[in-house]
């Protein structure tokens, strides 16, 4: 299953005109998270960084993952379900000396091996899809199945700096 997901991602991206992109998903445990929300959460910093938008969208209370990729190729995936958090950089797994990716990933590491495969295939196949195994992850953690309709249109989201 995981691995059609994963494809079915890959696929997407390869078919999506942009150099860079960024998505987030947060979800509360317990009822909706309404825009009102979301900005009073993001609120005094109209340009926060990746961990930032983590750390004020995710919380006590909320799931929050947050993907981000830019046209030189480096992904960044954070994640937050409430108190426990972590977080996945390609193509360099750690930027902390003798500290383990692994040990960097919080509530994604039941996917380490997901990960692992990507590290361990990349540098010989660079046509594996980080952005499709992160994608894939996000949607089974989540249940929020991203596609390209959603970026067109109108839709109930709070807008992200360019």
């Amino acid at each position: 299953m995981f691995s059609e997901i994963a494809e079915r991602y890959a696929e997407l991206v390869r078919r999506m005109p942009w150099e860079g992109m960024a998505c987030t998903v947060t979800l509360p445990d317990h009822g909706v998270m309404t825009v009102e929300d979301a900005v009073r959460r993001r609120s005094n910093n109209p340009y926060p960084d990746g961990r930032e938008m983590t750390d004020r969208l995710g919380g006590q209370g909320f799931r929050h993952w947050y993907l981000s990729d830019d046209i030189e190729g480096n992904t960044t995936l954070y994640a937050s379900y409430g108190e426990s958090s972590g977080q996945l950089r390609f193509p360099e797994p750690d930027w902390l000396p003798f500290i383990p990716w692994t040990e960097q990933i919080g509530p994604l590491a039941p996917y380490a091996d997901k990960f692992a495969a990507v590290y361990d295939t990349w540098s010989d196949n660079p046509e594996v899809s980080v952005l499709g195994t992160c994608l894939a992850v996000i949607e089974l953690e989540s249940g929020v199945r991203l596609d390209k309709e959603m970026s067109r249109g109108p839709r109930t989201y709070v807008p992200m700096p360019t």
